[in-house]
């Protein structure tokens, strides 16, 4: 009995030529491969054509939206800055306003302090010696060109466009006294400013001193303790500017 046959050529020949037939697809298959194909390169070539181009555009208009936004943020500031300087202007020129409104004409105030010297040197129990008086007249504040004057060379102080005029003075009395001669002063409705205090001693210098206020002059102390000194002021006086109205 034979177990294995062996198969004949023509048998095998058979199954290879219905191999073919096995493998291929059937029509709808093909359509529906050649759809899925075209169906890809349509997404792709929408994509590239749509899609990218968009995207693209979307993220110019998103820089561009950054920067207007900076440059928005930019132009408030300085808006602010700008509103800011105004309101400074405004203030200063309240302020000098306020502060020409409150100088006196260089004749009637230069009268004011002097005498206004002497009633507090009185007040306060304050000798008042010698003085010495400079008027100067106000410079321009601004050459013809509209640039603002710098000082002259050798020259530190700083122009003036009001009249000032400098009162150097000696004054003698204890020192409580002098502390609140000098408190006063400050306070006076005239504008003054105290330049410089100096010093001068005790003793034979405050007699001198003294002699040259008068014979009859004394010098009031505060209490039988106090010793009487002599004190050197420079100060400057401003008055309203010629033509003013105010």
């Amino acid at each position: 009995m034979k177990l294995f046959q062996k198969p004949t050529t023509s048998k095998a020949s058979i199954s290879v030529s219905r191999l073919p037939r096995q493998l291929s697809m059937s029509t709808v298959e093909t359509a529906a491969v050649i759809g899925a194909l075209v169906f890809i390169g349509i997404v792709l070539l929408f994509y590239f054509l749509q899609v990218k181009p968009l995207a693209e555009q979307a993220s110019l208009l998103r820089n561009r939206e950054y920067d207007l936004r900076l440059q928005l943020e930019k132009r408030n500031s300085e808006e602010s800055r700008r509103q800011d300087q105004s309101n400074n202007a405004e203030r200063i020129v309240g302020s000098l306003r306020q502060f020409e409104r409150g100088l006196k004409s260089d004749q009637l105030g230069m009268t004011q302090i002097i005498n206004e010297i002497d009633t507090l040197g009185r007040s306060n129990k304050i000798l008042i010696g010698d003085a010495s008086y400079r008027l100067e007249e106000g410079d321009a504040a601004f050459d013809e060109k509209g640039a603002p004057v710098a000082p002259t060379s050798g020259n530190e102080k700083m122009p003036s466009v009001y009249p000032v005029m400098a009162i150097d003075t000696t004054v003698i009395g204890d020192y409580p006294n002098l502390r609140r001669f000098l408190a006063a002063l400050e306070k006076s409705n005239q504008f003054v400013i105290i330049n410089s205090l100096a010093f001068q001693g005790e003793g034979d210098k405050v007699r001198r001193e003294t002699s040259k206020v008068g014979a009859t002059a004394q010098v009031e102390l505060g209490s039988p303790e106090s010793v009487p000194v002599s004190l050197k002021i420079e100060l400057d006086t401003y008055f309203q500017k010629p033509g003013n109205g105010l």
